[in-house]
């Protein structure tokens, strides 16, 4: 999902991929259900139980209000998409960025994509992408190319290895991408 916003240029448009291509949410006798390949047997076996969702603007208008505090209408978050208003508060903001489990910055209007460079390395990216999945919210792909710059790849292994199991445990106990 990063990839495809840093593709994107204006807030507009990396609000109107995520309500169009990342709003889809699971769950299984009505528990949450995060794991792709949980979600990916449950649909082929057409389990009793599972339905899947798509998350509509008054859904996440209503989840934003929650976590904010702030007032956000099915309005707003359609004048957002529509580029109509370009500006946000910082709260609703980081809301917004939360529900989708991704760097807030990502849906900041005068932040760049280029500001979000994926790391070269592949073991960098993968530990990015982990992090992304279970919550690491505040790690934007530089900092991880930072913290891991230097180190052994056999301690960069260790550490995917880590990061795996966590977003294993993650996506089994629902604490992936809220819904």
């Amino acid at each position: 999902m990063t990839l495809e916003l840093l593709n994107l240029d204006t807030f507009a448009e990396r609000l109107t991929y995520l309500f169009d291509h990342e709003s889809t949410y699971y769950v299984l006798d009505g528990e949450p259900v995060t794991d792709p390949d949980e979600i990916a047997r449950l649909a082929a076996d057409e389990a009793p139980g599972f339905r899947s969702f798509v998350a509509p603007a008054t859904l996440v208008a209503r989840w934003v209000q929650a976590r904010s505090g702030e007032t956000l209408t099915k309005q707003a978050l359609h004048n957002f998409k529509g580029g109509v208003r370009a500006n946000t508060r910082p709260q609703i903001n980081d809301a917004l960025a939360e529900f989708w489990r991704i760097h807030h910055k990502l849906l900041y209007p005068n932040v760049p994509a280029a500001a979000f460079e994926l790391p070269r390395d592949e073991t960098d990216r993968r530990a990015h992408e982990l992090m992304t999945e279970f919550g690491g919210l505040d790690v934007n792909a530089r900092t991880i190319a930072s913290y891991l710059d230097g180190a052994h790849e056999a301690d960069k292994q260790q550490l995917l290895k880590v990061l795996e199991r966590i977003a294993r445990t993650a996506r089994g106990t629902g604490h992936g991408r809220p819904s």
